[in-house]
This record gives C-alpha cells, structure tokens and sequence, in this order.
C-alpha cells in the first residue's frame, strides 16, 4: 500500500457540451473538482431516478464540489428521445415552470479529511416540474458563466400506462446448458393499450445490473400475437452471467466489512486497501447477497450526513503479466459503469499486479473487475471473476413509445427482473 500524494482527482473531462441538436447527453461530471454525482428517488439511495407522472415521488440530484468555498450553480431541464438526443418538444411542452434556477439548497462539510461543499436539488420543485414522460437531463452549469456546465445527471419519467411486461431468466442459451451465460425471455402486453402497431412503434433498452457495454436496444420480437410481443431465444438477449459482486463498507475506520484488507491514515487522508481480486474456477460459483453493482454513502457514528468522509481506496489485481490485448477497469453504479480512463486499471511490472486508486466518499459499494478486449464495447468477466449461470442479476426493461410522426419518445414502463426469482 502506498501514499497517495499529491491527490488528484482523476475525472477525465471529456469535450464541452455543444448546442447541437444531435448532442448525446450522459450522465457525467466534466468539472474536475467535483465528486460523487448521485440521482436517485429521494429516501432511498440504493433507487434508480425514475419518477412516476403525476405521482408524489420526487429525485433527488446531489454532488460535492470538493473546497468549503461554495460556487454558485444553477440547472435546467432538458427532454431527450430514448437515446438521450434532444426530444423536438419547447419547454413549456415537458415541463412546468421556467428553467435557469439557482441551486439554493448547499452546506459545507465539517471533521473531514477531505474538504467539501455537498450540493442538492430536488425535482420536481416549487419552480419546476416534469408534465411528460420519458428521459429528462438535469444540466448544471456555473450561474455567472452558463456555458461552463459542471455535470449532466439523468433520470426518467415513466407513465401510469397500461403496457405489462412479464419474463424470467433461463440457463439455456445457444452456448449450451447451465454454462457461463444467462438468456432473459420476456412477454410486452398491449391489450389495454391503445397501440396500433406495437411491433414498429415501440423502442426497448435492456439493461444488465446497470451496465452500459452489454446493453441491448431495440431488439425485435421473436413471436408477434394479438397483444403480444413476444422475446424469447433471441442471441441478442444473451448475456454472461458474471460473478456476485465484491463488497466494501469503509463507513468507519475500524468497524468495516467486506472485502477490505486494512484501512490506514497517511496524513492527511484515509487509505482503503482492498483485498486483491483473484478469479475462481467455472465450477466454484460461491453466492454472496450483493445490490447488483449499487453503493450507499453513510457514515457510522456521526451527527450528520456532513461529517462523512472521502478516502483513498486502493484496488489490486495480481497477475504474473500484463494481458495484451486489452484493458482491465473497475466498475460499479459509484462510477456508472463506464470503461474510460477514470476507472482503467495500469500494469505495477515491479509489484506483477493492475492498480487503480479511486477516491471514493465512504459508505457500502458493489464492483467489479471487466476486461475489454481492444477493438470491443463489451467487456467481460471471464478473464477475471469468472461468469457462473447461477448469479443472480437484474434485467431493467425499458419500453417507450414513439409513434410515426411523434415529436418524442413516451417512457410507458419499467420492469426488472431478478434471475434468481425463476
């Protein structure tokens, strides 16, 4: 283990976000002193932002800006189709009240190592408020310079629709039976909906624990009935089944658990030291309950969430050599799954070990180890935890709608499923 100084926060910015219509928003932060972005529904941290119309719920968007000196932020909201371009709707047609609010809602930390600013906002709100389904960016940006946009956060609206969307997950895959793979088989029904042509007019995202490389987009249905889009044995709906997730919980410097090797103080930071990760065999499935990729910030034995910490936390992978056809990365929603060079892992030849020092604000965290091969999007678990069929993963299924000549992309439903409820 070794100190970590001077720290640098290791945020790769990525270009500047540019007015054009075919601009792909993500969820991002292209300010280098901010950290630990987090859209979730509000009270319950380990959700997905996904709001009901017309419901009671509400988001809540949060991120530290790493000094006790507060910068001034405002936000807008902006509509987007199911791929995250600008939807053709004018504001006054998705939301309710006017954008460009400041964000009033900041308080700074105290008994902390690591100094920070922690930012809130919660839509909707008495100035603003979603009136349509479908994918919404929360953009925040400096107030005195708008065109410095600090982070981008998404979340979604979904309709009270009368679309249903029932499935399982199975072992059977055209690879074979009960082997390193996993096949989701679902059923969309329309019969109380007013779709006339589900079949053209409905868009899907399939997503596995979050990920972004794996995920699936508008697959077509295997069977067509009268009500039914039916997905099922389709190679597009494979799926590796992975490993259960690691777990870490640094929430206090002696009560931790999970897969931590010690926790040390090098002035003036906190250090975690992960055990290295190491891969199991195709027949040593170990289960363990883990949230499927997820993170919980908090804090043992403290007044207030404002006492919470950051640390520096170290992740090891121990090989003789280097792979040389590809890259190894951490994972997990605390870096929203992102194979970038924030999260890529670097080859130590004196220590014969990948190494990757993440700072991280403490609480409870699923990751993971990926390898992507050079030349691919999707990464892959078999080189380094192993893929077992018996892992239980969640399948989020995304169905909007977007009839021929409509102006953006309807969310109608949202449906996870579990693989180990089958």
């Amino acid at each position: 283990m070794k100190a970590f100084f001077p720290i640098v926060f290791s945020l790769l910015l990525g270009s500047s976000l540019c007015g054009s219509a075919q601009q792909k928003y993500e969820h991002r932060i292209y300010a280098p002193r901010i950290q630990t972005l987090q859209a979730t529904l509000l009270g319950d941290e380990l959700s997905d932002p996904i709001l009901r119309l017309e419901s009671e719920d509400k988001i809540e968007v949060s991120f530290d800006l790493m000094s006790k000196a507060p910068n001034d932020y405002s936000y807008s909201l902006i509509h987007c189709n199911a791929d995250w371009t600008p939807s053709q709707l004018l504001e006054m047609e998705y939301m309710k009240g006017f954008n460009d609010n400041t964000i009033d809602d900041y308080e700074p930390s105290f008994n902390t190592t690591f100094d920070y600013t922690h930012y809130a906002v919660q839509i909707p709100n008495e100035k603003v408020a979603p009136i349509v389904s479908g994918n919404y960016i929360l953009k925040v940006y400096e107030t005195d310079a708008p065109e410095k946009v600090v982070l981008t956060a998404q979340f979604m609206v979904v309709e009270n629709s009368a679309v249903f969307v029932s499935g399982r997950v199975a072992s059977n895959t055209s690879k074979g039976v009960n082997t390193a793979y996993q096949l989701l088989n679902f059923t969309i029904n329309t019969e109380k909906s007013p779709i006339s042509a589900p079949a053209e007019d409905l868009k899907l995202l399939i997503r596995q624990n979050g990920r972004r490389d794996n995920e699936v987009r508008d697959v077509k249905p295997t069977y067509i009935k009268v009500n039914e889009l039916i997905y099922e044995d389709n190679r597009q709906l494979e799926f590796e089944g992975g490993s259960e997730y690691p777990r870490i919980d640094f929430s206090h410097i002696r009560n931790y658990s999970g897969q931590i090797d010690r926790i040390s103080f090098h002035h003036p930071y906190y250090n975690v030291d992960v055990v290295p990760g190491a891969r199991r065999r195709l027949d040593e499935y170990k289960y363990d309950k883990d949230v499927n990729g997820r993170y919980k910030v908090h804090g043992q034995d403290i007044w207030t969430d404002l006492e919470i910490d950051y640390s520096i936390v170290h992740f090891t992978y121990p090989r003789e050599e280097p792979w040389l056809d590809g890259t190894l990365f951490v994972v997990g929603y605390f870096n929203d799954n992102l194979l970038n060079g924030r999260n890529q892992m670097n080859y130590n030849f004196e220590r014969k070990q990948y190494e990757l020092d993440i700072v991280l604000k403490n609480g409870g965290y699923n990751y993971q180890y990926l390898f992507l091969p050079y030349g691919k999007k999707e990464a892959t678990s078999l080189r380094t935890a192993g893929s077992y069929w018996q892992t239980e993963n969640e399948y989020t299924i995304y169905v909007y709608y977007s009839p021929q000549g409509a102006r953006y992309d309807k969310l109608l439903n949202v449906t996870r499923i579990s693989s180990v409820n089958n």
